[in-house]
């Protein structure tokens, strides 16, 4: 688990990384190659125990071979924290990426089977028909092979997946729900309201603190670039009038911050 908890009202959250490194070149260091983190944000409100974004998983087929067949102890580490698989109340997948998904399940015996048994596993109407192959072409869209099938299927032919749509779309009376589409086209974000506090999961809406000062730039895994861009100013916007706790997906250490104007654009600061 991450150094030290950050609290935002009544609600505590954590951080528990998979992996951290050099791995795409999306945004570039000295040697053309960004520094992400892969993490899960563990949070505990009054009422629930909800995991946001569940990395890239162990043991799972992958066309990036960074995050292929991965033998790691994040479930472990989870349970070393004090969140029992049982305990679970909610998953948030703000997105079908592989780098979001992967510890919905666990392989036993063979078999893809849902991690956290007695949670509800949330995901967005649109996201969920977008990667569904029985749905739509899948074409074009080759780097997530196997994902769907072995990381949401299993959970949905069990009952476990709630599909949802619309804005402001409650998990719980902190934990609030909306669309944010343009990295996908059913991305979602989460917002925490708790004690006249506010945060914001932003998933992969931006990826690197360069997308705060430049919201402009997307990523190269930005299925609709304009509509990403714009719901990317939105929601730095968003921040800046709530002061709201920035908790992206992917931001390098310190991963957490907050966003002011600067000079007709944004900046972090205050990292959390």
């Amino acid at each position: 688990m991450d150094r030290g908890a950050i609290q935002v009202g009544e609600v505590t959250i954590t951080r528990l990384e998979e992996g951290y490194g050099p791995v795409i070149d999306q945004f570039v260091d000295a040697d053309d190659f960004a520094l992400v983190s892969v993490h899960t944000w563990v949070v505990r409100t009054p009422q629930s125990t909800v995991l946001v974004d569940m990395c890239n998983g162990n043991h799972k087929p992958r066309s990036m071979e960074s995050m292929a067949m991965l033998d790691t102890d994040w479930l472990d580490r989870l349970v070393a924290s004090g969140v029992r698989p049982d305990e679970v109340d909610a998953v948030v997948c703000t997105h079908l990426h592989l780098d979001h998904v992967g510890w919905n399940t666990t392989l036993v015996d063979g078999e893809w089977v849902p991690t956290f048994p007695n949670a509800r596993y949330l995901v967005n109407s649109t996201e969920f028909d977008f990667w569904n192959p029985a749905a739509t072409d899948q074409t074009g869209l080759e780097f997530n092979a196997n994902v769907f099938d072995d990381s949401v299927k299993p959970v949905f032919d069990r009952g476990l997946v709630e599909l949802w749509d619309g804005n402001d779309w409650a998990i719980d009376d902190s934990f609030h729900l909306e669309v944010a589409a343009g990295h996908t086209p059913g991305h979602s974000v989460g917002w925490i309201r708790s004690g006249g506090e506010h945060a914001l999961f932003s998933g992969d809406s931006m990826h690197s603190a360069s997308q705060v000062y430049r919201p402009e730039w997307n990523s190269g895994f930005c299925y609709e670039g304009p509509r990403a861009a714009d719901t990317r100013r939105t929601l730095l916007e968003q921040c800046v009038e709530r002061d709201a706790v920035l908790l992206p997906a992917h931001f390098s250490a310190p991963h957490a911050f907050r966003v002011v104007e600067r000079q007709h654009g944004f900046a972090v600061v205050d990292a959390v």
